[in-house]
């Protein structure tokens, strides 16, 4: 037996052999709170590194204001011609909303029925857990990794805030990175490797008050102006992106996926492929008897690979400009182009198929329609993709759980892609 396939054993054994302490870990980051809004991660900061000091590894805190702190560790060194890979991922979770509408405790980091249930078991501390329990297991074992290996976990992803892997990456502390790994969640045999691009914005549309029992013949409604524009504005969904052939490949393969594996039902696969647009919020006018004077109207549209956010939003005021409606645009929320690393990337082939060898051998990067810190590291260069344990409905969702099966899992994809990416050291 090769020494690489030596420490593959002894790895993936000792990580099996230590479930229940990844499952403990698991627990205990979920019964931290972390929501965000409002977004203080100070408390689960202090939890992560605590662990991962009492382990053995050495971590620095990175405080970016607001209660917004990152949890960094560092093993190795890259030289020359050596990988550097980044075990990554966030601790803010979304409010729990109504406890009274979950059927058990919302911050409970149990295992019930071979599902670990809690706000973030499946976005995403389980798979945190399973990034930080591999790191744990190669310094407990000393495995001799070539390269570097860092993990990072960070806050403020789930509003799209700029105090989280942004203000990491700015701030130079993953210089050198080659590749990394998102513990977001996936379906169990299909990582995410791309993602629509993010464009929300904001129109304010004015108006002329005036008696409304004189309407529509005395002022000029807002109103109707803003739904003039709700309704024009469906034609983004028109725009035809460009693609590559390996691009359409991939997006068919991934409108399969959707609409197979996902659960939505045939159709749904579409989205890859066209601009969708939400209209999110509405508010307007001051009183029922009166002409509204404002309009004001958010909305959220995703841009497909093919396509940039300039050429979205210059359709947007072409849309507007057809229909005699001026409005001021303002951008906000989560901004970023369509971005994908590519399916021959090393760090795509090399956790994939780790993923085949140790679950199925169907296994096979996808695209996704949401958004997450993958776009963040991809605009710095950084070739990532998403693999993490979750049961996908109860996502951001009333009685959020992971499989317990899908969490150690999960933990060894992360050991074994880590020791083929990086190799040993002679």
């Amino acid at each position: 037996m090769s020494q690489a396939s030596t420490w593959e054993t002894r790895v993936l054994q000792a990580i099996d052999e230590s479930s229940e302490e990844l499952l403990k870990l698991a627990g205990l980051l979920i019964q931290t709170p972390s929501e965000n809004p409002e977004g203080d991660c100070t408390e689960i900061a202090e939890v992560i590194s605590g662990h991962l000091t009492q382990s053995g590894v050495e971590t620095e805190l990175f405080d970016a204001g607001e209660g917004r702190i990152s949890v960094v560790a560092h093993r190795g060194e890259k030289g020359a011609d050596d990988r550097h890979l980044v075990f990554t991922g966030h601790h803010d979770v979304v409010p729990v909303g109504d406890p009274n509408r979950w059927d058990f405790p919302p911050f409970a980091g149990d295992v019930v029925d071979g599902w670990l249930r809690g706000r973030g078991a499946s976005d995403m501390k389980a798979g945190l857990a399973g990034l930080m329990h591999a790191y744990i297991v190669f310094e407990r074992l000393g495995v001799p990794l070539k390269g570097k290996l860092s993990f990072a976990s960070v806050p403020d992803e789930e509003t799209g805030g700029p105090l989280g892997a942004h203000w990491l990456l700015e701030q130079g502390v993953l210089d050198g990175a080659t590749g990394g790994i998102i513990a977001e969640p996936a379906e169990r045999n299909h990582p995410t490797i791309g993602q629509k691009g993010s464009n929300w914005f904001r129109l304010t549309i004015h108006g002329t008050p005036g008696h409304g029992s004189l309407q529509p013949l005395h002022g000029v409604s807002a109103n109707l102006l803003g739904a003039r524009a709700i309704l024009a504005l469906q034609k983004l969904w028109d725009m035809k992106p460009t693609q590559s052939e390996d691009l359409k490949q991939l997006i068919a393969d991934s409108k399969q996926y959707a609409e197979e594996r996902e659960g939505y039902g045939p159709g749904i696969g579409d989205v890859f492929e066209h601009v969708t647009i939400n209209v999110g919020k509405i508010s307007g006018g001051t009183s029922t008897n009166v002409v509204a004077d404002t309009c004001v109207i958010e909305f959220d549209t995703r841009v497909p690979l093919g396509l940039t956010r300039d050429a979205v939003n210059e359709r947007v005021r072409e849309i507007l400009a057809e229909e005699g409606i001026e409005a001021e645009i303002e951008f906000l929320g989560f901004m970023s182009e369509p971005n994908w690393t590519p399916p021959t990337d090393p760090i795509v082939e090399i956790l994939v198929d780790a993923l085949r060898d140790l679950s199925a051998p169907e296994a096979q990067g996808v695209l996704q329609w949401a958004s997450s810190d993958a776009r963040t590291f991809r605009s710095h260069g950084v070739p990532v993709l998403q693999y993490g344990p979750a049961d996908l409905k109860t996502i951001h969702n009333f009685n959020e759980r992971a499989l317990v099966a899908d969490v150690v899992l999960a933990a060894k994809v992360y050991a074994l892609t880590a020791l083929r990416y990086l190799g040993l050291a002679e």
